[in-house]
C-alpha cells in the first residue's frame, strides 16, 4: 500500500513495505503490520484482517510510545523502545526504530501467534530500516 504521507518519499515506502513482506508477513497469526512515522502517518502496511484501520493506529503509534517512554523514566528505565500489550484474542506490539527516517513498527498479533516469532521479526524489520 502507498504511503498516505506527503513527505514519505517512494523509495522509503517501497523498502518499508518490502521489510514487512519480507520480516513480518510470513508470522502465522499476523492481523496487520504497519510503520508509521513518529507523528502518526502511515508509511506501509499489510493487512490481513481488513477490518483493522491502519490510520488509526498510526495515529495511536506516537502517542503510545511517549506514554511508554514516560512510564520508562519513572521506572528509572528512560530507554524504553518498545510496548507490547495483551488484549483478549490478540496481542499488539508497538516497536520504536530508530534509522535515518525513524519510525514505529505496529503488529497486530492473533491468538495464534507467536511472540517470539514477532519480535524476532521486529528486529529484522528495525535491521532493514536502519539501512533505508
Amino acid at each position: 500500500m502507498k504511503s498516505s504521507a506527503p513527505l514519505i518519499s517512494e523509495a522509503l515506502a517501497e523498502t518499508a513495505l518490502r521489510a514487512l513482506e519480507t520480516h513480518a508477513a510470513p508470522i502465522t497469526g499476523l492481523h496487520l503490520a504497519l510503520l508509521a512515522t513518529p507523528d502518526g502517518f502511515e508509511i506501509a502496511c499489510l493487512r490481513n484482517r481488513g477490518e483493522l484501520q491502519a490510520s488509526r493506529l498510526s495515529a495511536m503509534a506516537s502517542s503510545l510510545m511517549a506514554m511508554a517512554r514516560a512510564v520508562g523514566r519513572e521506572i528509572a528505565t528512560p530507554q524504553c523502545k518498545r510496548l507490547t500489550f495483551e488484549a483478549e484474542g490478540s496481542t499488539v506490539v508497538f516497536q520504536s526504530i530508530d534509522a535515518p527516517v525513524p519510525c514505529i513498527l505496529c503488529l497486530v498479533l492473533g491468538p495464534d501467534a507467536l511472540l517470539g516469532r514477532a519480535l524476532w521479526a521486529a528486529g529484522e524489520v528495525m535491521q532493514d530500516m536502519a539501512k533505508a
